[in-house]
């Protein structure tokens, strides 16, 4: 397709290939409070210009370090461009937004002849004017590159428009939650970049979508409904002869009218009609099965409650996830609900987590050994609950810094900011400067703490925790917890989404969702 309007040069046919590499991700939670800035961006060695970008994902397990190697196997001189990632919260400001956009097309006219790009998106990103804003991205981008071929990957959670898809070539999703196939991910896209700069056979983006929002806790890729979807996204795409059959669970805490489930076939041009044919079959099948993304957790005492009964019966470490304040769903990672209910009702040691820059401070002015009176987190939200107030010894204090080796995203490089840890009567709380989602033991163990050594870990997220922890604990409780990433959505005010299953639970369907094409 012609999508016109490109001025860059392209690239030699007979010389090394030069394929872009770009990222600009962010999931907004526009339930949250707390904007992202652009110093959110900065901050967490998240605005990488040019070669920083490599530098910063070359040898993990990432998509951009799926892609760089990847390039590099197929032959590809990869030429990183610009990379933009800020911790999930409330929506993008429009000063943010528009300074990405301008570091990568400025990126990109810098970059010389280029053959093809990759781009890294979350999908579910959300400016405080615009609820589409990554299409207005890749336009942006069309405008400079023309027809040279595009190929993107985006989160599982992604919330995807018909409008998006229309400037790919290809679109390649993660398969996992917890995501442990980032990496994996990014060599796709690599991959499915190869035939396209070569001048094989043209692709076709369509895209469809299914009225259903789904919570996070409920998109575990190894319970249904998801694993039999994407069961059946890999059979249509291998029986069908198609190039990628994403699944996109959706992203719940975007309150925008094109939150919720929905799935994105690339084909061979040639193909149309088998695309079509899987989308309907998904759909349906999506549709039929939505009962299955309903959850009933126990509240937050209940849920302590459970944990204790685990502990008494099987020992520990018990983890009890905080999934109202999910920092990764843009949760601010100082909620107290949990850990006071752990501290009131539990006999045991714990662990937790709690982002909290001014009591680090506190802890750093009275030193290690020495106690202050500390008021603990409860102060981003008014869902954050009251802090927790009492004497507090501390037990270290350093940099924050730490190298993910779990699962999830293994070798990746991750600052909590100037950081403490502090025990407060029986836990062990680990304040942090920046907030950081307590997906990699290697967290804990960067601060001195053994996590076999306590019976309960309370961890702020929901399912991504998993990956990295199932090997340690004992249990899993999830916790309803209240917060800015309820697992309840019927209890979030929505504005924009309506017309979606549970909101809307007597709502019909019939497969009606127009279809759309790159």
């Amino acid at each position: 397709m012609d999508r016109g309007g490109g001025h860059l040069p392209a690239g030699s046919a007979t010389a090394t290939p030069r394929v872009a590499v770009i990222g600009c991700f962010h999931e907004t939670n526009t339930f949250a409070g707390t904007p992202t800035d652009i110093e959110a961006f900065r901050r967490r060695r998240g605005w990488l210009v040019g070669p920083e970008l490599a530098e910063a994902y070359s040898g993990t397990r990432t998509v951009v370090g799926g892609m760089l190697a990847a390039a590099e196997q197929l032959g590809f001189e990869p030429v990183p461009v610009f990379g933009a990632y800020a911790t999930p919260a409330g929506a993008v400001t429009r000063a943010a937004f528009d300074r990405v956009t301008e570091q990568v097309i400025d990126g990109l006219q810098r970059a010389g002849a280029l053959d093809g790009l990759l781009v890294e998106l979350h999908g579910a990103m959300v400016v405080e004017d615009e609820h589409d804003p990554e299409t207005r991205l890749l336009e942006r981008i069309r405008r400079v590159v023309g027809d040279l071929p595009v190929v993107a990957v985006t989160d599982l959670h992604a919330n995807m428009t018909p409008a998006r898809v229309r400037h790919l070539d290809a679109l390649v999703g993660y398969r996992t939650n917890p995501h442990v196939d980032t990496y994996e991910a990014g060599v796709r896209a690599a991959e499915h970049l190869q035939p396209l700069i070569a001048g094989g056979h043209p692709t076709v983006v369509v895209h469809r979508a299914v009225p259903v929002l789904a919570a996070p806790i409920a998109q575990r890729t190894d319970t249904e409904p998801l694993r039999g979807l994407l069961q059946t996204a890999h059979d249509l795409e291998h029986g069908h002869g198609l190039v990628e059959v994403a699944v996109h669970a959706g992203f719940a805490h975007a309150d925008v009218a094109h939150a919720g489930l929905s799935f994105t076939v690339t084909a061979p041009a040639d193909r149309r009609d088998r695309a079509d044919e899987a989308l309907a079959r998904l759909c349906t099948q999506a549709w039929e099965h939505r009962h299955e993304f309903a959850v009933t957790l126990p509240d937050t005492d209940d849920a302590v409650r459970q944990t204790a009964t685990r502990v008494e019966q099987a020992g520990g470490p018990v983890v009890i996830t905080d999934t109202g304040d999910n920092i990764n769903g843009g949760g601010p990672g100082d909620s107290t609900w949990l850990l006071r209910a752990a501290i009131e009702l539990l006999n045991a040691p714990i662990a937790a987590t709690l982002w909290d820059p001014a009591a680090v401070t506190a802890a750093r002015e009275a030193g290690v050994g020495g106690r202050f009176e500390a008021s603990l987190g409860g102060k981003a939200e008014v869902l954050s609950g009251a802090p927790l107030v009492g004497e507090a010894t501390v037990r270290w204090l350093g940099d924050g810094d730490f190298v993910n080796r779990g699962p999830m995203a293994s070798g990746a490089r991750v600052s909590m900011g100037p950081t403490a840890v502090v025990g407060l009567g029986p836990a062990d709380v680990i304040l942090q400067s920046l907030p950081v989602q307590p997906n990699d033991p290697e967290m804990f163990r960067s601060v001195g703490l053994r996590p076999a050594g306590y019976a309960v870990i309370l961890l702020k997220g929901a399912a991504a925790v998993r990956a990295g922890w199932g090997p340690l604990a004992n249990a899993f409780v999830d916790a309803a917890t209240p917060g800015v990433t309820d697992c309840d959505l019927r209890r979030l005010p929505y504005r924009a989404r309506r017309g979606a299953w549970p909101l809307d639970p007597d709502l019909s369907f019939h497969g009606a969702t127009r279809l759309e094409e790159s």
